[in-house]
This record gives C-alpha cells, sequence and structure tokens, in this order.
C-alpha cells in the first residue's frame, strides 16, 4: 500500500507541465484584455518551483571537495563519499551509472558508500541494480543503511550485500578490513545500522594485538551512532575519521524548517563534526525519500584528500 501511494506522488507531478501549458495560455489571454493577472503568475511560479524542486534539483549531481589534515605529512589518500542513492520507486539505476561514470573520471583512491542503496526496490531486477558499479575500477567498501535492511515483499539485506559484492564491493557491515595503498595500510571498520541493523561495537575495542595501521576509517549510515560507542565500548581504538550519511541534509531545505525534519536525535545536518574527539563527516546523499524531491540541496560526490 505504501509503494502505491509512493507512485502516485512520484507520477502526480507529471501533471504540473499541462497545468503549465493551461496556466499560461490563460495568462496570455487575460493580459491581451488587459484583465488581472497577478494570481495567475503567482500559480505559475509556483508551478516554476514544483517543476525545479521535482525534476531539476534531484538530477544535478555536484562534486565536491574537501580536506583533513590529520598532520604535517605529506602522505595523502582521496577518498570518494556518497550515499542515499535509494534505487527503486523513485530513482532508478541510471542515477547510479551517472555517479559511476563522474566518480570513474575522477583521481581518487577509494569509493565509500554508507549505505541505504534501496527504497522499496524490486528484487526481480536486483541483478541489474548495481551494475555500473563494476565500471567503476576503484577499491570500493560499503556499508548497508537503514532501507536496506529486510521490509516484506521486497529485496533483503543479504541479497543487497551479495549483489554489491558482485559487483566488487568489500561489505564491512560488523567487519573491518585493511587496504593497502602503495606502503600505506588503511582500516575500515564498518557497524551495521543503528535503527534496523544490529550494530557490533565490539569490534571496534582495542587489542593489544591490532595491527599498525596509517589510517582508521570508522564507517555507518547514520551518524547517530557516533553516542552508542562510549556506551558500549570501554577502550576505543582510534579512528581519524568517520564516514556516515542518513541524513540527506534535510532534502528540502527551506530555511529554519528542514532541520526538524532531519531523522538525526543529535542534530546532525551535513559536512563536518567532532564527537568526543573523534573527527565525523556527514555526506548529504543522493537519493530521495518521501517525497521525490530536493531543494537548495543537489545530490553530492563528495571528495575528501586525508593528509595523514
Amino acid at each position: 500500500m505504501e509503494k502505491i501511494l509512493l507512485n502516485i506522488i512520484y507520477y502526480i507531478f507529471y501533471l504540473l507541465f499541462p497545468a503549465i501549458f493551461i496556466i499560461a495560455s490563460r495568462l496570455y489571454i487575460k493580459k491581451s484584455k488587459g484583465e488581472p493577472i497577478v494570481e495567475l503568475v503567482v500559480l505559475l511560479i509556483i508551478c516554476l518551483i514544483l517543476v525545479w524542486v521535482r525534476f531539476i534539483e534531484p538530477n544535478l549531481i555536484k562534486t565536491r571537495y574537501y580536506n583533513v589534515q590529520k598532520n604535517n605529512s605529506e602522505k595523502q589518500i582521496r577518498l570518494a563519499v556518497f550515499s542515499d542513492v535509494h534505487i527503486g520507486v523513485y530513482s532508478s539505476e541510471k542515477m547510479l551509472e551517472r555517479i559511476a561514470k563522474k566518480v570513474s573520471e575522477l583521481n581518487v583512491d577509494i569509493v565509500v558508500m554508507p549505505g541505504d542503496f534501496v527504497y522499496y526496490a524490486n528484487k526481480d531486477k536486483m541483478k541489474n541494480y548495481f551494475s555500473s558499479l563494476r565500471s567503476m575500477e576503484k577499491i570500493k567498501v560499503a556499508v548497508l543503511g537503514n532501507h536496506d535492511y529486510d521490509r516484506e515483499g521486497y529485496v533483503k539485506a543479504n541479497e543487497i550485500s551479495s549483489a554489491l559484492r558482485s559487483e566488487g564491493v568489500i561489505m564491512i557491515d560488523n567487519e573491518k578490513k585493511i587496504i593497502e595503498i602503495g606502503n600505506k595500510k588503511i582500516e575500515f571498520i564498518g557497524i551495521e545500522d543503528l535503527w534496523t541493523g544490529n550494530p557490533d561495537y565490539s569490534i571496534l575495542e582495542k587489542k593489544d594485538s591490532d595491527t599498525e595501521v596509517d589510517l582508521r576509517f570508522l564507517v555507518t549510515h547514520n551518524p547517530d551512532t557516533i553516542y552508542e560507542l562510549n556506551k558500549e565500548v570501554s577502550n576505543i581504538k582510534e579512528i581519524d575519521l568517520m564516514l556516515a550519511g542518513h541524513t540527506h541534509a534535510g532534502q528540502l531545505r527551506i530555511p529554519y524548517i528542514y532541520k526538524y525534519v532531519i531523522p538525526s536525535n543529535h542534530e546532525f545536518d551535513k559536512g563536518f563534526y567532532n564527537i568526543n574527539n573523534i573527527d565525523i563527516f556527514v555526506t548529504s546523499g543522493i537519493g530521495n525519500v518521501v517525497l521525490p524531491m530536493r531543494l537548495f540541496n543537489r545530490p553530492e560526490i563528495s571528495i575528501i584528500d586525508v593528509s595523514f
């Protein structure tokens, strides 16, 4: 039932185009007769704004660059981070194809995807959803997001993980992986989603047997996870940067209003934070949920240069 409603929301916006034609026609007639046109002008502007937030801005993918300086060393690693693609009821695999093409053209070392790959996705199309990731010939690591976990009648979390692995993605939900780039050892630790997964914080426990690494990244979907770490782990490993998504940066960034709809209990939005001496980066995401719209908030591929 919910998917039916979302489909109605998705397609009803196409009525904007005949509406604009009708309004423009009436506007022309009234203007030629010298009749008042203020109401029609306002209505036309509203329709054009809706066309922008529904059909244009959600497809204007931008690439934004960030820098993180851990120390004065000349060593550097470049990450491409994007999340919340939400293939399914509002978005097709073509969006992921565009992202993969953009990232393939960039000089990055590792691609990090902090979850929410689907949104009411059709399990019969799973084999096609992520095929473009294989063309992105980079090291790719990912965790699942809250929308990737099991919903009755839709694709299941293990099927999503399996499909991603088949396209060369290293899945690190409640797992850790050391990746060697040149003479640098980079450790990625993944935590399952805070809302719908089963987070295992014990893998963040510092142990004497830990392998020495040059950098350590924590990857999880929901940035609120940071507030659970100290509750669950007494001696946390040193984390150089935590990477998350989930917030969509409010999706519709209407001033003074958007923050009230962000799904965070700790006022996360987008960009950098430092909580409990851990640096955090929250990317604003690619896709949409509830409404197929974005305003003042273009889909973003975040490129992060980490010097260490």
